[in-house]
């Protein structure tokens, strides 16, 4: 099974000291006098170097040390040993990590095949190699792709290894999280649930993850509009958080803010802001006043004045809000363009066209950079408190607003004849639209 990055980084040698044993490797290969067990160590020596070399931002080292580690295990194992699948496997990484998802998925689907011969088509190995070809189709928003694979690997892991494991409640929130990406919420549910239930009743289960199940669910529920179900959940993560860390704690805080929103999304604006407050206090007192999650706040907080046509105070906080995201974020970071969004919305309804127009032109600007991937990055995948995975249905704007959104969002608030349905999210951005922070559409 292929070892996880945060694993190998631990062993890294001395570069001098792997191009010897690479060169050792080569000779006792040719040779063959080299003990499987010793093949095995340094076969795992370089496939760290690799990974150590691309973490370096030394691309085209990584790619060529992987490849070397390839050739090195055809030729002593064989082109359908599962060692040789595995070392396919540590180069598809790397080609997945630099954005090169063609040259990964040809790499997975070799060692998927290697392995599902060698081994049986029900080996948590290949549950493994089907959960690499998993991400990397979720990272292209290729979900009828992914989910298929996700339910096998769920399958297999749950066969071998039974439903409580950690790495098969990860399979099971990872099936999930996707489902509630793409508006599946009645099949996202059950799995959140039956997550819970373990999470819960195993002794020593770690209670930041249970906190994070609560929020998901919750955040599931919400998105259908059944608010009496979420609010037990959000106030049962609260607790948990505040027993774990105290109130003075940005995970506390993050409980507060997801309690928030839900009242806001209600209606009921005093209980919203009274938690949004001490949320943003307890931010700039652990975090700093200059971090994102500050900003994220004062945001929040701006959109709920501008809810309730305190205009005023709703611009003096999302331009606080902007000034911090642009001391520490990248320029053309998508979170800075849905701050300029803002303004020009709060401008445009109050008429001031001069203003709504400044801000407009940055925006077009800095979304245009927002639009343009890292390069030589993983795409990001979160978990799953904080879904990022790109909606693949029907997207949803209002003609006073660049924000786009899923039909159910509680934000989406206009007459149906002013609603501009798009066909997806991509045509969306085409038209300079943005996604909505509240459904992440």
């Amino acid at each position: 099974m292929m070892k996880p990055i945060t694993t190998l980084e631990n062993c890294v040698t001395p570069l001098f000291t792997h191009a010897i044993k690479v060169a050792l490797l080569l000779i006792l290969a040719a040779l063959c006098t080299l003990p499987a067990y010793a093949t095995e160590d340094l076969l795992t020596d370089m496939e760290t170097n690799a990974l150590m070399l691309h973490k370096q931002g030394r691309y085209s080292e990584a790619v060529s040390t992987a490849k070397e580690s390839l050739k090195i295990a055809g030729d002593i194992f064989g082109s359908d040993h599962p060692r040789l699948a595995r070392s396919m496997s540590i180069l598809g990484l790397i080609y997945f990590s630099q954005g090169k998802y063609p040259y990964a998925e040809s790499v997975y689907m070799k060692a998927l095949k290697i392995d599902e011969k060698a081994l049986g088509k029900d080996h948590p190995v290949v549950a493994t190699d089907l959960d690499n070809l998993a991400l990397l189709y979720q990272a292209q928003g290729r979900y009828t792709e992914c989910i298929p694979l996700y339910k096998r690997v769920l399958e297999i892991r749950e066969k071998a290894f039974g439903s409580n494991k950690p790495v098969v409640v990860t399979s099971r929130n990872r099936l999930g999280a996707v489902y509630y990406s793409q508006g599946m919420y009645e099949e996202a549910i059950p799995l959140f649930k039956q997550t819970l239930a373990i999470q819960e009743k195993a002794p020593g289960y770690d209670q930041d993850n249970v906190v994070a199940t609560l929020n998901i669910l919750a955040l599931t529920y919400h998105a259908q509009g059944k608010y009496a179900e979420a609010e037990p959940l959000l106030k049962k993560a609260l607790a948990i958080s505040e027993q774990n860390h105290g109130q003075y704690h940005p995970e506390y805080a993050t409980s507060l803010n997801n309690l928030a929103g839900l009242y806001k999304a209600q209606g009921k604006y005093t209980k919203s802001l009274q938690l949004y407050k001490h949320a943003l206090k307890i931010r700039e007192g652990t975090l700093g006043p200059d971090h994102p999650d500050v900003a994220a706040s004062l945001s929040n907080m701006a959109t709920l004045y501008f809810s309730q046509a305190r205009y005023a105070e709703a611009e003096h906080l999302y331009k606080r809000a902007l000034a911090i995201n642009e001391r520490v974020l990248k320029p053309g970071h998508p979170d800075i363009a849905t701050l300029l969004n803002n303004l020009v919305v709060l401008y445009n309804t109050q008429g001031k066209s001069d203003e709504a127009k400044y801000y407009h032109e940055r925006l077009m600007s800095t979304w245009d950079s927002a639009l343009k991937p890292e390069p030589n990055t993983l795409p990001a995948i979160q978990n799953t408190t904080q879904t990022k995975i790109p909606y693949n249905g029907h997207v949803y704007a209002s003609m006073h607003s660049r924000l786009f959104h899923r039909r159910d969002c509680a934000e989406l608030t206009s007459k149906a004849e002013d609603i501009i349905d798009f066909q997806s999210r991509e045509h969306a951005m085409r038209d300079g639209a943005i996604p909505c922070q509240t459904c992440k559409p």
